[in-house]
């Protein structure tokens, strides 16, 4: 077997332009939130509702997509997050426009549990880690296009800005059906009941700690994603300059993703690689939002995102060895996934709550978030 190089690069543009449709939101956060009258707190609802979908049924979804195939879903998931990434450019009302945000999250997520296997089934034996390592930069990447998007917004206002990354996205579908054949993945059911299976993983412990920590991972990471730009901005920095900072904190972190399946594959150990993430991360993040300086402001920020950028890879590395049976590997991704966009959907409006109060109060959340996840990583090395 080779590897369909095609087939890989079609499925990473897919979910990088996918991902792209969380970070535009930053980048033109401070100008919808003066258009619509929602304020800080309320402009943040548009990360949040992202997550909805995923947040309330990400299982569900997940296991919904296994009874479809993983093609259909990757391919029903990129068509719904185009049509929606339109809609949402050319919403009318602030209802309007939450409601086409929760459907941009509804297809984000049917994507999210279709490509890997897809990624994992183009690739050759010799070339799956490489390929996986690639998948696992789709988040960070995509958000960096999107907050680079800045300029765009200036330029034409955010409305143009989401049109075009609406249009990327639909060309990104198109590939994939062109270029992504049917892969033999397999969509048998599960060998126990869902309930069985959420009660061996409350059973086993680790699982329910690797999905803490990467909860509050993302409690940190969206804590740095969402507000940066505001955060410059409020320092001084136009729009354009603030949004293209925050894409270079976004590339930092997936710098971070390499970086961790290097060390990986190297012998060091996943769980360290969790605790240095989290430390690290926790104190860096929180800095963000007490140094008042600009530039001090953005070296915090790459740091932070790069050095937490290790936490993810190692996480998802543990998720395996982490289940006492190997059927419920995909249920604990499911319980990865739904823990995530859970905080995803709470985690930016409470920070933006506190930042529009003071912005040395948005430290709080994250310094929080450190201890939680360093407190559940401690648990992952036995």
């Amino acid at each position: 077997m080779t590897t369909d190089w095609q087939a890989v690069a079609a499925i990473l543009a897919g979910g990088i332009l996918a991902a792209a449709q969380i970070g535009k939101v930053p980048a033109a956060m401070t100008t919808i939130g003066a258009e619509f009258g929602l304020g800080l707190s309320g402009a943040a609802l548009l990360v949040s509702l992202f997550a909805l979908m995923a947040a309330l049924g990400g299982l569900a979804i997940g296991l919904g997509a296994a009874r479809i195939g993983p093609r259909r879903a990757l391919l029903a998931g990129l068509a719904l997050g185009s049509v929606a990434a339109l809609a949402s450019a050319v919403a009318p009302t602030a209802p309007l426009l939450l409601a086409a945000r929760v459907a941009e999250g509804a297809g984000f997520l049917l994507m999210t549990v279709a490509a890997p296997g897809l990624m994992a089934a183009a690739a050759a034996p010799g070339d799956r880690a490489f390929a996986m390592g690639l998948w696992g930069t789709y988040m960070p990447a995509g958000i960096a296009l999107g907050l680079l998007s800045a300029p765009l917004v200036e330029a034409s206002g955010w409305r143009g800005a989401w049109g075009v990354l609406a249009l990327l996205l639909g060309l990104a579908t198109l590939a994939c059906w062109r270029l992504v054949p049917p892969a033999a993945v397999s969509a048998a059911p599960p060998r126990m009941p869902v309930a069985r299976q959420l009660r061996a993983l409350a059973e086993a412990g680790r699982p329910l700690r690797i999905a803490a920590t990467f909860a509050a991972y993302n409690t940190m990471y969206f804590g740095i994603a969402a507000f940066l730009p505001a955060r410059l901005e409020s320092l001084g920095a136009g729009t354009g300059a603030a949004g293209a900072a925050a894409a270079l904190a976004a590339i930092a972190s997936a710098a971070g993703n390499l970086v961790a399946g290097l060390l990986m594959r190297r012998g060091v150990a996943p769980a360290r690689l969790v605790l240095v993430g989290a430390l690290g991360m926790a104190l860096l993040a929180a800095c963000v939002y007490l140094v008042p300086q600009p530039a001090a402001v953005l070296a915090l920020a790459v740091l932070a995102c790069g050095i937490g950028g290790l936490l993810p890879a190692a996480c998802f590395a543990l998720l395996p060895r982490a289940v006492p049976d190997p059927a419920l590997v995909a249920p604990a991704v499911g319980l990865v996934i739904q823990g995530n966009n859970l905080v995803q959907l709470l985690a930016p409006p409470l920070i933006g709550a506190l930042a529009a109060q003071a912005w040395a109060l948005a430290a709080l959340p994250l310094i929080a978030a450190g201890l939680l996840a360093t407190l559940a990583g401690r648990g992952l090395s036995r």
